[in-house]
């Protein structure tokens, strides 16, 4: 899957609701002036779209294709924005993450050549779970103004996955609440 172009969302959509509640999550993203990333310099008004794609080939859904999407502006705790996941299959949903400012794209954080887990906010062993990749990551030409994880949504009894960034349906208010220093 590749985009060409810029893509601009225009209107919000109802997502399907023949997805039960138990695969829909919250991706928690946070927007930063500069690259030390300190939560002073968070960003508020940022629009954050989340781009969802239809489970991968072998998972029982719909054919691969963009499923959903949604868009939420950063608050002073960053934004808490809509998704599907799956906890079986940690690989089966992912989603592209954008964000833009007064209609400027924003740069994503690297994932290669050197992948650094303290920039993306995400501890390992969980960030490999994720499969974080900027859209450059394979080919240095493309735009470095979005990324793609997996959508493994986090196991109840795991400490390291309960910290974010993706949180199940029912903790909302957990997301919304994440200090800087949680994933």
């Amino acid at each position: 899957t590749f985009l060409v172009g810029n893509l601009e969302i225009r209107e919000r959509r109802l997502f399907n609701l023949d997805v039960p509640e138990s695969r829909r999550c919250f991706v928690k993203v946070r927007a930063y002036r500069s690259e030390r990333f300190l939560p002073s310099e968070q960003i508020q008004g940022v629009v954050i779209s989340v781009i969802n794609l239809e489970p991968r080939t072998g998972f029982l859904s719909n054919p691969r294709a963009w499923g959903r999407f949604d868009s939420v502006i950063t608050g002073p705790n960053g934004a808490c924005v809509p998704a599907f996941c799956d906890d079986q299959s940690p690989d089966a949903y992912s989603a592209y993450v954008l964000a833009s400012l007064a209609g400027e794209e924003l740069q994503a954080v690297e994932s290669s050549p050197k992948f650094n887990p303290n920039a993306i906010g995400v501890p390992q062993p969980y960030l490999n779970k994720l499969n974080y990749r900027r859209t450059d990551h394979e080919d240095p030409r493309v735009k470095k103004t979005a990324f793609q994880i997996s959508m493994a949504k986090p196991r109840p009894n795991s400490a390291e996955e309960s910290n974010g960034p993706i949180y199940a349906f029912e903790n909302l208010r957990a997301c919304e609440e994440a200090p800087p220093s949680a994933a």
